[in-house]
């Protein structure tokens, strides 16, 4: 990862800060699809600068990463986020400091929550009625999670969920730059500065 910029969200008292992460990353995920590779990959991935899971928050800096700056050009996130200039500032492209000292990644984490829907998985996959899933579950503990997360609304499914982010920090630095439409990657490392 050669080239950044930042994307600083800017609340207000009637636009709060989980608000604008919510049409900020729904905006970024629409970018990324539209110059996603034929495996579904990006070589953009993201970072949170101001990331911090004791305080479950993402801060109010979104950081984006590519190879090169022409990857960065043709992303025109500034296009993608011009109905929210108002509440965003994105800095210029500009290159990676040299001396990187700390490396992270950050991962989407997918919570198993929902006990029907885990019973419907099982019954398909075990060839069981629903029922019998279901009582199979009993006593199962629902997992929660208190990691930072952004509401994120499928384009699918049309359903509304929360986007768990997780930040690793790895003394790997081989950045594949296999990144998901979210920016995100459980394997791929970006510096953190």
């Amino acid at each position: 990862m050669k080239h950044y910029l930042d994307i600083t969200l800017l609340p207000d008292p009637e636009t709060p800060l989980y608000f604008l992460w919510e049409k900020v990353y729904q905006q970024l995920h629409l970018a990324l699809v539209a110059i996603k590779d034929p495996d579904n990959k990006v070589k953009i991935g993201v970072a949170f600068p101001h990331y911090d899971e004791a305080q479950h928050q993402l801060g109010c800096k979104l950081r984006l990463l590519a190879p090169t700056s022409e990857l960065l050009e043709k992303l025109n996130i500034t296009q993608w986020l011009s109905r929210l200039s108002d509440y965003v500032h994105i800095s210029s492209i500009k290159a990676v400091p040299e001396k990187i000292t700390a490396y992270a990644v950050f991962k989407r984490i997918q919570l198993k929550t929902n006990t029907a829907r885990l019973a419907k998985r099982k019954a398909k996959r075990e060839s069981i009625t629903p029922q019998q899933a279901l009582a199979n579950l009993q006593g199962y503990q629902e997992k929660t999670s208190r990691l930072p997360y952004i509401y994120v609304n499928s384009q699918r499914t049309k359903q509304r969920y929360r986007l768990l982010i997780a930040r690793i920090e790895t003394s790997n630095t081989q950045i594949t730059a296999d990144f998901s439409c979210y920016g995100l990657s459980s394997t791929s490392p970006v510096p953190v500065f």
